[in-house]
């Protein structure tokens, strides 16, 4: 299998508002960035296709600020230009952030029978790329482009230092499994950081002289840098006929009205964690009413989307 790996992706003022979630785009993003050069891709004279892709983080700086380590965070807001009456234009909040990506994706039909043809078509996706925006963020440079069947973890090693995104949606369902309370409660779980007084025992004299408590941190009972993130849509009405909808985007395509749909995953350091490249690639899947965005090693499972509105 050839993948073709473009590295360190330097994305200014992306959107760090996933829903619910923030601090890093939502994995549909991606592939959406990816399906946008598959569809060039495939018109141009090279003619291959691209599919699945792996999504590894190396920097990362959203923008917002708090005003000490017990204040919420809130996002820095740009000052927009004055209205027409010299009124103060209303701020309308968004949430942006700069960050370094590397994506790794499959590819289907790429021509490598010599250095020249590989570097051609590897130049073209790179200007490619350069011209499209990645998760509402402008591409200001890209490291390296090029095709790789290097074992996972060769390739990914490559890309250090940086953190692999995977699926944890197994987690998840776990976790509603064993837990009385909503599923709702078990995500935001997920990114909570907990601690509980510790009883210690002490005497009557030491109860008058000190009131402390010892605080402890409550232990997840999965191991692992794990996340709250969006992970697809689900559709909530029935799909309109294209131009059914007014001040639609596109009046040539049918719209459907949709709502998110949440999961965790898991940040990986280590590719010698993963046991084959198909835990990291991520690849979306439509099966009325849910689209959604699973690793490959997730959708061998071959789950059972009428099981979703219990997990997600």
């Amino acid at each position: 299998m050839a993948y073709l790996v473009l590295k360190n992706i330097q994305i200014s003022n992306a959107n760090a508002i996933s829903g619910m979630t923030w601090g890093f785009p939502a994995v549909s993003h991606f592939l959406g960035f990816v399906h946008a050069l598959s569809r060039h891709t495939e018109r141009s004279e090279f003619g291959f296709s691209l599919d699945a892709c792996a999504i590894v983080c190396n920097q990362h700086q959203v923008h917002a600020h708090r005003e000490n380590a017990y204040e919420p965070y809130a996002f820095s807001l740009t000052r927009n230009p004055l209205t027409k009456e010299g009124k103060t234009a209303p701020i309308v909040e968004e949430g942006r952030m700069h960050l370094t990506v590397s994506l790794v994706i499959e590819c289907n039909g790429v021509n490598r029978v010599t250095d020249d043809m590989e570097r051609a078509q590897s130049d073209f996706v790179k200007r490619l790329a350069e011209r499209n925006k990645l998760a509402g963020g402008t591409i200001t440079g890209i490291g390296a482009c090029y095709f790789s069947d290097e074992p996972h973890a060769k390739l990914l090693r490559r890309l250090l230092p940086g953190f692999i995104l995977i699926d944890r949606s197994q987690y998840l369902a776990e976790q509603n499994e064993q837990c009385n309370v909503s599923a709702l409660q078990n995500w935001l779980d997920f990114s909570a950081l907990k601690y509980q007084a510790t009883d210690t025992p002490l005497s009557a004299e030491e109860h008058k002289e000190s009131a402390k408590v010892e605080w402890q941190r409550v232990k997840s009972p999965f191991d692992g840098y794990l996340v709250p993130i969006q992970i697809g849509y689900k559709k909530i009405a029935p799909t309109y006929a294209a131009g059914g909808v007014a001040n639609a985007r596109d009046n040539d395509t049918p719209v459907s009205f949709v709502e998110a749909i949440y999961s965790v995953g898991e940040w990986v350091g280590s590719p010698s964690r993963l046991a084959s490249m198909q835990q990291a690639l991520w690849q979306h899947t439509y099966r009325d009413p849910f689209y959604l965005c699973h690793t490959q090693t997730q959708l061998c499972e071959d789950i059972d989307p009428t099981e979703f509105d219990d997990i997600f």
